[in-house]
């Protein structure tokens, strides 16, 4: 199983982390910390100055999701690629922050210290979700970024499991951006024992993937996560922050 792992430390109103995705890593924290559910989406990860290869012993870093962990399970001569990574310190706006406040901190401290990189909040209907707006393209010039699940698409509201519905949600933002996006690590019962008859005309694979969590009403929050090596696609990881 996939594992959202970092560095973390933290005093009341200062929080670091080290990691491959210090921002996903951050927004991890301030759902353990605080019993929020803030989603995270990668940008594409394709620019040569922004990735790293690790291999063997060296490849001792923590790992994001199924690909990360099943390449780093990979005989020493395979190739993996993972983004490179830093660390991120943020102060909080108090002791007890509102959820709004804390992630517009995290994100202001990431995009000030962070060049070629910046990632802002969208607020949906009841969840807050962080998304990169600009990243590196592959000549390295700053470029704008559609987040992946911006896709707008279409589902036919009827009772399915939901693993069927998010599984028609991917295939279909996948086949609009003509790029993979596929299940990471799920809770496999949560997806078979349940069921929703969530659908609309003409929203995006956000809006209808918020509305089946807010539907479990429970801690459960997902990650985007961008796999560099591989098929260059997307993973959606959906867990349960410990702590």
């Amino acid at each position: 199983m996939a594992a959202f792992s970092s560095n973390a430390s933290a005093s009341p109103n200062t929080i670091t982390v080290q990691d491959p995705r210090p921002v996903a890593a951050a927004v991890l924290e301030l759902d353990k910390r605080y019993g929020w559910r803030i989603t995270y989406e990668d940008p594409p990860y394709v620019y040569y100055g922004d990735i790293t290869e690790v291999t063997g012993i060296n490849r001792q870093v923590p790992v994001q999701s199924q690909s990360e962990l099943q390449a780093a399970q990979q005989p020493a001569s395979q190739r993996t690629l993972v983004p490179n990574g830093g660390s991120l310190t943020f102060t909080l706006p108090s002791a007890d922050p509102g959820e709004l406040g804390a992630v517009e901190a995290l994100l202001k401290s990431y995009n000030e210290s962070h060049r070629g990189f910046e990632f802002a909040v969208v607020h949906g209907a009841g969840l807050l979700h962080v998304v990169r707006r600009k990243a590196r393209g592959l000549s390295g010039n700053l470029e704008p970024v559609k987040p992946v699940l911006d896709t707008v698409i279409t589902i036919e509201p009827r009772e399915r499991t939901s693993e069927a519905l998010i599984e028609e949600v991917l295939k279909k933002v996948s086949i609009a951006t003509n790029t993979n996006v596929g299940m990471g690590t799920i809770s496999f019962n949560m997806l078979t024992r349940t069921k929703t008859s969530i659908g609309g005309s003409g929203r995006t694979a956000r809006l209808i993937l918020e509305q089946w969590m807010l539907e479990r009403r429970s801690r459960f929050s997902w990650r985007l996560l961008y796999e560099p090596d591989y098929d260059k696609g997307y993973d959606l990881n959906i867990s349960q922050p410990s702590g």
